[in-house]
């Protein structure tokens, strides 16, 4: 017989990823603004590793569990199995559409990732037609016999698992596997060929950064993140990055002279130029960037903003060369431009890279959960092995999404609540 102090292990081990996984897909889901997907898996997993610590009632020993709870607890594994592949496989299909077919695709997380009346066929048709076929099959055979085990199973015959975890699921795990190998090379390809594959998840915000260089007391140049384009003029030196359109751009272009001096001076806390938001931290961007002006609809209680304010470093030569300015120029918004300025959206290209790292390691936990099966029917066992590969891919099919989605900064932020900052 198995020890019962691993029996206590793998109990602690399927609670506490049961705990975790709730918590870290709550948060994701939050992040990615998509509920479907993460609260269905945290329910069926829910269901999968809590039919398993029931049977520590009975000392996670099938030789002393009822004959009913046995066939109700074998049965319930398979479903909770094969609707966990469904939930995968729906997932698949979303973000391995977005990225091997983005022209068929709206680029906003609510539609990327949003709910099609499809996902019925994997999550619920596909678990049912499986429970239609093993039932009547494994009841008939009797094949659901106590062993030497952490729970109840088909084991005579042995190859009858193959109609639950070890088989059935892999109809759907195998295809979904190939589609995210195909999504997870494009993206690794887009990576390489330094192209822009956020460009399909997020809308493009209009942002405004500039960049100074200050003298130190000792005369010596403080060292900057230059990643602007210098613009000159007679009197000043300023450095400037814009995303404007390119007709506002010449617009500043043809009045950046008019506000040489009066203009009123601007000082920013260094704070705010080493402040960061997550989509740059992922993207890989210039660490010091100044706050970028947010358009959104104005209320009806609020005048519409009809300028942009830019603000550059300026040098006068009559002034103490240790002293920089900042200078704000005013650039007029040319008529109905506020309605195409929009709050940036949420990046979801670190979630869809995510969500297709775990839809590979999902394939894994399939094979592990197949594997022993596959020995002990190779090897024409009578009994199958007592602790097996399967029992590995319980274990990981809860701790999963917190090892792959808990290092998103999103995520780990929310996680991590002691080193958050006051409000």
């Amino acid at each position: 017989m198995l020890p019962f102090a691993l029996k206590v292990v793998w109990f602690c081990l399927s609670f506490t990823g049961t705990i975790g996984c709730w918590v870290v897909l709550t948060i994701f889901a939050r992040a990615i603004g998509s509920y479907w997907g993460p609260m269905l898996y945290s329910v069926f997993a829910t269901i999968l590793q809590g039919i398993f610590c029931l049977g520590m009632v009975y000392d996670m020993n099938p030789f002393q569990m009822p004959k009913t709870f046995c066939v109700a607890q074998t049965f319930i594994i398979y479903y909770a199995a094969w609707s966990l592949t469904g939930v995968c496989a729906a997932f698949t299909f979303a973000t391995t559409g977005s990225v091997l077919w983005p022209s068929t695709m709206i680029s906003t997380a609510a539609s990327t990732l949003a709910w099609n009346n499809k996902y019925y066929i994997p999550i619920v048709m596909f678990p049912l037609t499986c429970l239609a076929v093993s039932v009547p099959v494994l009841l008939k055979l009797d094949a659901i016999q106590p062993t030497n085990d952490l729970h109840c199973d088909a084991s005579n015959p042995i190859w009858g698992r193959f109609l639950g975890y070890a088989g059935l699921s892999m109809l759907l795990t195998i295809p979904c596997f190939f589609l995210s190998a195909a999504a997870a090379l494009r993206v690794l390809r887009m990576h390489l060929g330094n192209q822009r594959p956020t460009a399909v998840f997020q809308n493009t915000s209009i942002r405004s950064h500039s960049h100074s260089r200050f003298r130190s007391g000792s005369g010596g140049r403080v060292p900057t993140h230059e990643c602007t384009s210098p613009l000159s003029s007679p009197n000043h030196d300023s450095t400037v990055k814009s995303y404007l359109d390119p007709e506002v751009e010449a617009e500043v272009d043809e009045r950046r002279y008019a506000h040489k001096k009066g203009l009123p001076r601007l000082i920013t806390d260094d704070d705010v130029l080493a402040h960061t938001d997550d989509a740059y931290e992922l993207n890989g961007t210039c660490s010091h960037v100044l706050p970028s002006p947010v358009f959104a609809s104005p209320s009806s209680s609020q005048k519409v903003p009809q300028k942009w304010d830019l603000i550059t470093t300026t040098r006068e030569p009559d002034d103490d060369p240790d002293s920089p300015q900042r200078q704000t120029t005013s650039i007029p918004l040319p008529t109905g431009t506020m309605a195409t300025y929009r709050p940036s959206k949420p990046n979801l290209a670190p979630a869809i890279w995510r969500l297709i790292l775990f839809q590979v390691a999902f394939f894994t936990i399939q094979c592990l959960a197949a594997l022993s099966t596959i020995v002990d029917v190779a090897q024409h066992r009578e009994t199958p092995t007592p602790f097996g590969t399967q029992h590995v891919a319980l274990i990981l099919v809860g701790w999963g999404p917190s090892v792959v989605f808990g290092h998103l900064p999103a995520v780990r932020r929310q996680l991590m609540f002691w080193r958050r900052s006051p409000p």
